[in-house]
């Protein structure tokens, strides 16, 4: 019996691994079982107060980001509108959302402005340090200030488009290697 120990535990573990999934695939759900991640919120947008319960739409992606980022921030969001642009006629059912990781300097104007040039539709939101962390937190967002100097520090943050259906829940997560023709499909699939 002590043979059999390793295997049975094995078998035991990758049970417990596949039940989320084998219960999407007898339920008929969708997305990605048992994530901790999602969930709606508030912040503030050019426009107001934005509850993204209210949004009228079925799915929307998500990047958490800031406006001095040199790099990352304004690739994932090039390819975030490329996602959308792929959507055809659908994309109107998506929302585009980019929320600021650096309140200390992105103003609710910067992020509206900066979200509007990947796409014209896209909403940046922001809010003050402590509604920032609670959307963090929900999302498991890493982001850490790295510098002293208060006009050139950066952020190293997490990296992932999140897209959430309307009840915000997860539904896939992409990261910085995931190819857009991928993504593409894998957001057609929940339209």
């Amino acid at each position: 019996m002590k043979r059999y120990a390793p295997l049975l535990v094995a078998c035991l573990m990758a049970g417990l691994v596949a039940f989320p999934f084998i219960r999407n695939l007898t339920t008929g759900e969708q997305g990605m079982p048992g994530a901790q991640i999602g969930g709606h919120f508030v912040l503030e947008t050019a426009t107001g107060s934005l509850d993204t319960s209210t949004l009228d739409t079925d799915l929307m992606m998500i990047y958490f980001g800031y406006t001095y980022c040199p790099d990352v921030c304004p690739t994932e969001l090039a390819r975030m509108a490329q996602i959308y642009e792929g959507l055809d006629n659908d994309k109107t059912r998506v929302s585009g959302l980019f929320v600021t990781v650096d309140p200390e300097r992105d103003t609710i104007d910067a992020v509206t402005e900066y979200a509007e040039v990947f796409d014209p539709s896209f909403k940046g939101l922001a809010g003050d340090r402590a509604q920032i962390e609670a959307v963090m937190r929900q999302y498991q967002v890493y982001a850490q200030k790295v510098g002293d100097d208060p006009e050139t520090y950066t952020v190293d943050h997490s990296s992932r488009i999140y897209l959430m259906d309307r009840d915000a829940k997860l539904m896939a997560l992409f990261s910085m290697d995931t190819e857009i023709p991928t993504m593409i499909e894998k957001v057609k699939t929940f339209l």
